[in-house]
């Protein structure tokens, strides 16, 4: 196949800005065919040799402006040089996706790129710009090529010595892998150099706080009525307690996702965080029937606020909440920091003490895994006694 060809043209269409100045394109040639894109230069036409195709010493920044020129058209065929070796055939309408495709030395410039051009929550952004940072730390530059078993396995080390629990080495580790991951679906690493496949990553049960059927009985009797703002903090946090439901849903809780089918009364919601890249069609949806849990209790909840606004719980930020949820706890005196993951463990670790069966709790919590679930009977050793309870050992 014959090769595509490169040249500069300034001004094609003849025109001057309001500047008095054109823009410089690149010009692809095959087989007689042409196509153009913008290299986002201007300049003034006594500012271009004609005869070189290169900005002339009329303009005070020429010599930059030429390297800038002589960079993009050396890019562009590294690509279409990347591209072939890579069994691509290239022709003039591949040419945006040669332009717009960037080859990378650096694995930490295409980790940056691919957090930032993501459509991740702005909170996940964050936790993995850091996860970035402390490679930097660790180690200045990173090519592509160096993204290998020795290096994890340093970084690993580097991270053990700054005394990092183990579940916060995983998720360095497990967002650096989604970058390889990436990598690889770009042909930036070959899957035979894929390094987790012999790297494996290392993760221990959290420590999962949560209310025993006691306290969560003594946050029910702590009287707020002096203390509006509290008391409705109070409700929301029940609200989870009863129905599992993170405080996301909950905020967005209005009179519709309450509703009565065959004398049972329901919860219906779908799920903010079960949503993929910030499609809402595809979150998770939960239907609760909330007068068969707790006693009903979630349904005297709702009944309390009903009719007060549109969205029955949204009164309070994360921050307001997680504030007044501290003023609770020195009432409350558990001695457990209170937030809403509290409130969600809460519901599972009381629903398995009330031997609701596991796959039911998972139901609830929207878990996709039954592993995810069965963590929580591990840490309410109150479960155990309550399955030997009747149990005939024939003595």
């Amino acid at each position: 196949m014959s090769e595509i060809h490169f040249s500069l043209v300034f001004n094609r269409k003849n025109k001057l800005n309001k500047n008095g100045e054109a823009l410089i394109q690149i010009c692809a040639y095959h087989k007689g065919r042409r196509k153009y894109f913008s290299s986002k230069i201007y300049i003034k036409p006594n500012q271009w040799d004609l005869k070189r195709l290169k900005v002339n010493n009329n303009h005070n920044d020429y010599d930059l402006l030429n390297d800038q020129l002589e960079n993009a058209v050396r890019k562009i065929k590294e690509v279409i040089k990347y591209k072939k070796e890579k069994g691509e055939q290239i022709s003039l309408s591949k040419m945006e996706d040669v332009r717009d495709f960037k080859l990378y030395s650096s694995f930490y410039d295409f980790m940056k790129d691919e957090i930032e051009k993501s459509i991740l929550k702005e909170s996940t952004k964050k936790t993995h710009r850091r996860t970035l940072s402390v490679m930097k730390e660790f180690k200045k530059e990173l090519g592509i090529e160096d993204v290998n078993v020795a290096f994890l396995m340093d970084f690993e080390r580097y991270l053990d010595r700054l005394d990092f629990g183990v579940n916060t080495v995983y998720k360095y580790f497990k967002n650096i892998r989604t970058y390889v991951n990436r990598a690889i679906v770009l042909d930036l690493i070959k899957i035979n150099d894929y390094p987790f496949k012999k790297f494996k990553l290392r993760q221990v049960d959290g420590t999962r706080d949560f209310l025993s059927p006691v306290e969560l009985e003594r946050l029910e009797r702590l009287n707020f009525d002096s203390d509006l703002r509290l008391q409705k903090v109070k409700d929301i946090f029940l609200m989870s307690c009863y129905s599992g439901a993170r405080f996301s849903d909950i905020v967005m809780f209005t009179e519709d996702n309450f509703y009565e089918e065959n004398q049972i009364r329901w919860l219906k919601f779908k799920m903010k965080k079960s949503e993929i890249k910030s499609d809402a069609t595809t979150q998770k949806e939960i239907k609760l029937p909330i007068s068969k849990m707790f006693s009903s209790k979630p349904v005297k909840i709702f009944e309390k606020y009903k009719g007060t606004k549109k969205y029955l719980f949204d009164d309070f930020t994360n921050t307001e909440i997680n504030k007044a949820l501290k003023e609770i706890e020195i009432e409350l005196k558990s001695r457990k920091k209170l937030t809403f993951h509290v409130a969600r463990h809460t519901c599972a670790t009381n629903l398995i003490y009330h031997s609701v069966p596991i796959s039911t709790v998972q139901k609830i919590l929207g878990h996709d895994k039954i592993e995810t679930t069965q963590l929580y009977a591990k840490v309410l050793d109150m479960t155990i006694v309550n399955d030997l309870k009747g149990i005939n050992f024939g003595d």
